[in-house]
């Protein structure tokens, strides 16, 4: 899931890191527009190198455990872990890689990309805003950003007979990037 996504304003050859701990990954699925059920992944990674003057050079690459999900209901833990949705069984991990990277403002970017979550993988468009100061960013290798996303759960065989959430999930991705 994604996430998918981080974002943020460094040089290209700086590599940052996006991990547990200093950031957040999540998912908020709803119900005619009303959060149903929402949870945080405990175990991804990430690796982000921008360059916020040129972004066509910047790639991002995120990875997460999908059995590493919490949204504070065991029994709801488990229905989403389960076959007819995620199915973390058969398909441990999601991933989203960049194609695109493009600068929409001062400190936003719209990244495009490719998401794979039980093996099926479709492009998805992803919003990403800096919440630092891009300068200082590249000076102390350390990034504020909030990143966020939406994919179809029926284009990825998410809970097909679910009728409970709305077909779209909403990712979003906060925190702290880091050398």
């Amino acid at each position: 899931m994604l996430a998918l996504l981080a974002a943020g304003a460094v040089v290209a050859q700086t590599s940052l890191s996006l991990r547990p701990g200093a950031s957040e990954v999540g998912f908020v699925a709803r119900r005619f527009g009303v959060p149903t059920a929402s949870g945080q992944f405990q175990h991804y990674d990430g690796v982000v190198a921008l360059d916020f003057a040129r972004p066509e050079r910047s790639r991002i690459r995120i990875t997460i455990e999908t059995a590493s999900l919490h949204t504070g209901s065991s029994l709801v833990d488990d229905f989403i872990k389960g076959e007819s949705m995620l199915d973390t069984a058969h398909h441990p991990v999601a991933s989203f890689t960049s194609d695109s990277v493009t600068r929409t403002g001062e400190r936003s970017l719209t990244i495009q990309g490719r998401l794979t979550i039980r093996s099926v993988t479709h492009p998805v468009a992803a919003t990403a805003v800096a919440e630092d100061d891009v300068g200082a960013a590249e000076r102390n290798g350390r990034l504020q950003f909030r990143a966020s996303a939406a994919f179809s759960r029926s284009a990825f065989g998410i809970g097909r007979e679910v009728n409970v959430v709305d077909d779209q999930v909403e990712i979003a991705i906060k925190g702290r990037l880091g050398q």
